[in-house]
């Protein structure tokens, strides 16, 4: 493989498993609104990856709630950080420490996330994994949510690295082909918890733990000019 001058790093369920939170937020949300969750089709409640914001879309539309997208989506944000708050949140296997190893070689680190920067940056501080990431792309910076490349694309052009120079770090089906679609190299980390098991065929890599990736050998690939 060619060299690697940035890695972008998914967040949800990647980083740190958020999927029972947010199936709680989409509930809560739900429930004040008189709605069942569960009468929602099964491709949506159990699917990974996805803007928050095109999630309410799908919910508005499906139960016919009046109230404008920007409200629900604040309603069901508070709902997901209150969730966060009272959790036990542990990163995923081996995180800290690759993120660890990779910001100390030098390699310019991004987040690219269909998530919400502010509750990204809450939890990347509480796990003491914040000053670690040069740059956090979240579903507000983008037209089109995973697996469309935009989010991927934006990251590399901030980063000020060609697409075809940046590793992505991604659990999900949709994530996976969005960092494909934008030309950059991937591996696929599994999420044991994940609430269905994800077709992760088009990494090029796929692994069951962060622990598995020989991140000495990443290094040895860097470019010798670094972004940023």
């Amino acid at each position: 493989m060619g060299r690697i001058a940035a890695v972008v790093f998914d967040f949800d369920e990647t980083i740190i498993d958020l999927e029972p939170q947010h199936t709680a937020a989409s509930e809560l949300l739900c429930r004040a609104q008189g709605s069942d969750y569960q009468s929602m089709p099964e491709s949506f409640r159990l699917g990974s990856g996805r803007r928050v914001l095109d999630d309410i879309r799908d919910l508005k539309a499906h139960f016919g709630w009046s109230e404008p997208e920007e409200v629900l989506f604040a309603r069901r944000q508070e709902h997901f950080d209150a969730l966060c708050r009272s959790a036990d949140l542990q990163p995923m296997d081996s995180v800290p420490e690759a993120i660890g190893f990779l910001h100390a070689a030098g390699f310019p680190l991004a987040i690219s996330s269909s998530a919400v920067r502010s509750s990204i940056e809450a939890i990347l501080t509480r796990l003491g994994l914040r000053d670690a990431f040069t740059l956090i792309v979240d579903g507000s910076d983008v037209v089109h949510g995973k697996p469309d490349p935009e989010a991927y694309l934006v990251a590399a052009r901030q980063l000020g690295v060609a697409p075809e120079e940046c590793l992505v770090f991604e659990d999900s089906h949709v994530g996976v082909v969005a960092a494909k679609r934008a030309g950059m190299e991937c591996i696929a980390v599994r999420n044991p918890h994940a609430n269905a098991r994800q077709d992760l065929s088009a990494a090029d890599l796929v692994v069951d733990s962060m622990r598995e990736v020989d991140l000495t050998a990443l290094a040895a690939r860097s470019a010798r000019k670094r972004a940023g």
